[in-house]
């Protein structure tokens, strides 16, 4: 860190590629939780309160595949409990941004955009996303399906005090 401070851009090189970060968290979460709850209700069979397991888990792979897609080029790590793949686009090429023979100067989020595009075309914005869909989609599910859970335990288990 102390090469980077003295060599990158001093104490802003620490924080190279937040924008993205900042602008990507919010709509990932948002659209998560939105889809789980539409696809949720979706698996529920008529006449049951709440779906199967496995119904939870299917809901929460689309949930956080939906989000994935939808937020990819922006995305970066959110809090806990929902955590995020890596390999969002324009975060880590800011993040290179400075680094020498790499290849990528942008002045800003939307210079980025634009060149990746031109350069590259949208596809380019998508670099990587398979693999992480393959990381996103169980790990959103099994996470989901251990909110329910618990979340189901905490509520029976305050009922049974009542």
């Amino acid at each position: 860190m102390v090469i980077m401070y003295k060599t990158e851009g001093g104490f802003f090189a620490l924080y190279r590629g937040i924008l993205p970060t900042v602008a990507g968290v919010a709509p990932y979460v948002g659209l998560n939780f939105m889809t789980y709850e539409s696809v949720r209700k979706y698996f529920t069979a008529k006449g049951e309160k709440d779906p199967s397991a496995v119904r939870k888990l299917a809901a929460g792979a689309v949930s956080g595949a939906v989000a994935q897609t939808c937020t990819y080029p922006l995305l970066v790590h959110p809090p806990p409990p929902f955590p995020l793949p890596e390999g969002d686009v324009l975060r880590r090429r800011f993040q290179i941004n400075t680094m020498s023979g790499m290849g990528y100067q942008y002045k800003s989020i939307w210079d980025a955009i634009t060149v990746i595009i031109t350069q590259e075309g949208v596809r380019g914005l998508y670099k990587g996303i398979v693999p992480n869909l393959l990381k996103v989609a169980p790990s959103m599910a099994s996470s989901w399906l251990s909110f329910e859970m618990t979340r189901d335990y905490f509520v029976r288990l305050k009922e049974s005090d009542v």
